[in-house]
């Protein structure tokens, strides 16, 4: 019985028909080594449902189907050679033949053990917080892999039964050998881009005497594969009793539902239409979008590969698009559907500019004017990390930081040697907004094992790069991948913004970073200096229009570049020099916030008080979690205001916010794409060994006692131990918990007042009067508090909570008035000034 590929055009006219260029002698000899390698690829693809369940039909009638629809697609001059022939039809026997466990010869201990499980596995993690299971992960990593595995299948030997000889899917060990590697290259092309296609493939190879005298096209045969395999949609791909045995789940049966409606695609002209017999309802429309999706692409696939053959001065196809798919109403009368229209009215951005204008720019990041050079800053640190990851290497990173005024204006150039960038990430990723290369299966194509190497990239948004159009209109882009010569450097220019498209192009050898990496270049829109002060300038707002808005936050504008690359940036991984007036200095060693002096630390971070400088380098200790890693370095410092933190947040090296009642830095964790908020990723047990260490340390200085009692306020809220730190105070003499109980247990009745008596409206007082003769009721007890409490996660705001101190007094005073006590809350006068009684509201206790 004849097959039905067998019966195909191409098929026949080069094994079947009588040829002129070739004798039958070497059609029988290379149709025989194709149907014995079809013979073993059969029982291979037979278990792709099996490892792949909901993937559509991939065994051998979908193999087989292939030479129908390549034959299908060219004109009738259009032959291939009995050898081309045997390598083509061998490419589509291997192009799915790895979606299947039985591909590998060490089977799924061998998908196990690969970057791509890893990389798979490191990705979903990041996603959804869990692990995925095994299932789920051999079917993506075999839809991953099996277009490159493909590539070695011609030529993989699987160990023989009971200790025989290797078995080979080409058997003849000369034919495998010679033609194997084209055969593998062809069969994983069909994955390629069409330019990959052209650039690896465009060469013939030359025949193999004796066998024959015909060369092998393999730009014509991989141009073949992939039309062939794209519009192979028809009902054989999804049979409905398999459909309906198997029942497939979520988006596999929407690909099963629209695929088991069509038929055999027929020509009209240079069109291609397909067609169905049954009306799609408007319950299963998600299956007729994702058919629409699919024709479009085979539309895509013909048109770029019919190019591509003419371009090459080769016979273009005879069908060179598929009819309907400009216009999903065309596309129903076709394949019909019923009780709907579908109408292509997809979710898009009309205004892309303002779009990106809004969210990536002075909208999402309000008054930091600095965002752009953080962005900068953070996106060369991830670079030079994955690069150190990427080649097994400690050795220490380095950005360079520089500004120049140029004949053109300033200039601000940010340069890395870290991975760099391919034209694929430099075109598509760096602009696709709103999508991070660290968070995309993109990174595993790039750069496979980096997710699985468990890379904790500082950018986690994708909006970042689009800052920097809030301080430029006019931006250079140069970069070289670390593994690429000079000579494939690039660089992607912006010459108006986001407005107009950018413009690709080589880079010169003496623009491209020496030893790789990526250099920005940005024209600000003016002189970064004015009146000793330092900020970009915003579009189109004047310097002293943006200091005006700083200002308004309570936070210090820094004299030059090199304070706000410090600021930004204070716990850097590597080395950040900046060059001024041509004058380079490294502003920052790699991670040298964990050992510098500590009053250098407080400086880059904030504008510290005298008394802290005083203090700082006797209380500052490291924070270490239960591995012994560094996780912070800090000292209990009370914050009056927001604007005496001189505590952050840093992630990566990088300040995310302020935070109250700390000076120095704590590990966090960035919330928001502005990254301008975040939360402590600190362990309880490990703050509350630290704050523990920092009252014994605390207990040992002459602080003031006012100054102490808040900082035993903070030990309490991190739960650690206060020691002899003091909790109150009366008739000026402040009391610790062991004084505290000797003097309670003497007493009747206690007042206290919770915070420090300061001046009220409704007193009969001035203020200023208030402040020079004000006179405490000396049998009051004070329990000072902090101004508006305390928490370090939030968001660098005060967080009103219940005092610890007072809850402590309140325990104290019940373990020593063993019968109890009642309390009550009174308005008492608390204190005189010259005449004037002054009257606040107490707590009262009273022992029973």
């Amino acid at each position: 019985m004849t097959m039905s590929f067998e019966r195909s055009r191409l098929y026949s006219a080069a094994f079947l028909q009588i040829r002129k260029d070739e004798d039958s002698d070497e059609q029988d000899f290379f149709k025989g080594h194709f149907l014995a390698m079809r013979a073993r690829v059969k029982p291979l693809v037979a278990r792709v449902l099996r490892d792949m369940p909901g993937y559509t039909i991939h065994d051998i009638t979908h193999l087989d189907a292939l030479w129908e629809t390549a034959s299908l697609v060219v004109s009738d001059d259009f032959s291939l050679n009995p050898v081309e022939a045997f390598v083509f039809g061998a490419a589509i026997l291997l192009h799915d033949a790895s979606m299947t466990i039985a591909a590998y010869p060490n089977g799924v201990s061998e998908l196990k053990n690969s970057l791509e499980w890893r990389d798979y596995v490191a990705l979903f993690k990041e996603r959804n917080g869990s692990a995925p299971d095994d299932a789920l992960v051999l079917t993506n990593v075999l839809r991953i892999l099996h277009a490159r595995h493909a590539e070695n299948l011609a030529i993989q030997h699987w160990p023989g039964a009971d200790g025989k000889a290797d078995e080979f899917l080409i058997e003849d060990n000369e034919i495998r050998r010679y033609y194997g590697p084209t055969i593998g290259l062809i069969a994983h092309s069909h994955w390629w881009p069409i330019n990959q296609v052209q650039s690896k493939l465009s060469s013939h190879l030359s025949p193999l005497p004796p066998h024959t005298k015909c060369s092998v096209d393999k730009l014509k045969l991989a141009g073949l594969l992939r039309v062939a395999d794209a519009i192979h949609l028809d009902r054989r791909r999804a049979p409905p009793f398999v459909r309906a045995i198997d029942r497939p789940k979520g988006y596999s049966d929407l690909h099963w539902a629209f695929q088991g409606r069509l038929g055999f695609p027929r020509v009209e002209g240079d069109t291609l239409q397909f067609s169905a017999g049954e009306a799609c309802p408007i319950e299963e429309s998600e299956s007729w979008w994702l058919g629409y999706d699919a024709l479009t692409l085979a539309d895509r696939e013909l048109r770029e590969t019919d190019l591509l053959l003419r371009d090459s001065g080769r016979p273009g196809l005879k069908v060179q698009r598929v009819k309907g798919v400009q216009d999903p109403a065309e596309l129903a009368h076709f394949i019909p559907v019923s009780g709907w229209k579908p109408v292509n009215s997809r979710f898009h951005i009309s205004d892309v500019p303002r779009i990106i204008s809004i969210f990536g720019g002075s909208k999402l990041y309000g008054s930091e004017w600095y965002a752009p050079l953080r962005e900068l800053l953070q996106n060369a640190n991830d670079a030079i990390q994955a690069r150190r990851i990427l080649q097994s290497t400690d050795k220490v990173g380095q950005i360079d930081v520089i500004l120049e005024n140029r004949e053109d204006g300033f200039w601000l150039v940010v340069e890395d040697d870290g991975v760099g960038m391919s034209e694929t990430v430099l075109t598509n990723q760096l602009v696709d907004f709103g999508s991070s290369l660290w968070r995309t299966t993109a990174v595993n194509e790039e750069f496979p094992g980096l997710a699985a190497s468990g890379m904790e990239s500082v950018g986690r948004f994708g909006v970042g790069f689009f800052s920097v159009f809030m301080i430029s209109k006019e931006v250079r882009v140069i970069t070289r991948r670390y593994d690429h010569a000079s000579s494939n450097a690039l660089k992607l220019l912006f010459n108006n913004g986001f407005e107009s498209r950018p413009v690709l192009a080589p880079a010169e050898n003496s623009e491209a970073p020496k030893n790789g990496g990526t250099r920005v270049e940005l024209k600000l829109f003016d002189d970064p200096y004015d009146d000793g002060k330092f900020v970009f300038a915003l579009h189109d707002r004047s310097i002293s229009e943006k200091i005006s808005i700083f200002a308004n936050f309570n936070k210090i504008v820094p004299s030059n570049i090199g304070e706000l690359v410090k600021k930004i940036a204070p716990c850097s991984q590597n080395i950040i020099q900046v060059t001024e007036n041509g004058k380079p200095e490294r502003v920052i060693e790699a991670n040298d916030w964990i050992n510098c002096d500590p009053v250098a630390l407080c400086e880059r971070i904030s504008d510290p008080t005298r008394i802290l400088t005083q203090w700082i380098p006797k209380l500052m200790r490291p924070i270490k979690n239960e591995s012994g890693e560094i996780v912070g370095r800090a000292a209990i410092w009370p914050s009056e205001a927001s604007w005496s933190q001189n505590g952050i947040l840093m992630s990566g090296g990088f300040k995310i916010q302020n935070i109250p009642h700390f000076a120095g830095v704590l590990l966090g964790q960035v919330q928001t794409a502005a990254r301008s908020s975040g939360t402590a990723t600190l362990d309880d047990v490990v703050m509350s060994e630290w704050a523990t260490e920092q009252a014994d340390l605390i207990t040992k200085t002459d602080i003031p006692d006012e100054q102490r009692a808040l900082m035993a306020e903070i030990i309490l809220n991190l739960k650690g131990k206060i020691s002899g730190l003091p909790i109150a105070f009366q008739n000026g003499v402040w009391y610790n918990e062991k004084q505290l109980r000797k003097v309670l247990r003497n007493l009747d009745k206690v007042n206290i007042h919770l915070g420090y008596i300061n001046h009220d409206d409704d007193d009969d007082v001035s203020s200023s009067a208030f402040e020079r003769e004000f006179e405490i009721n000396n049998e009051l007890f004070i329990i000072p508090t902090l101004r508006g409490g305390f928490s370090i996660q939030s968001n660098g705001r005060f967080s009103p909570i219940k005092s610890l101190l007072e809850d402590l007094f309140d325990s104290i005073l019940r373990s020593v008035w063993k019968k109890g006590r009642k309390t009550t809350a009174e308005e008492i006068v608390v204190g005189t000034v010259k005449y004037s009684d002054i009257e606040r509201f107490t707590t009262l206790y009273t022992k029973i």
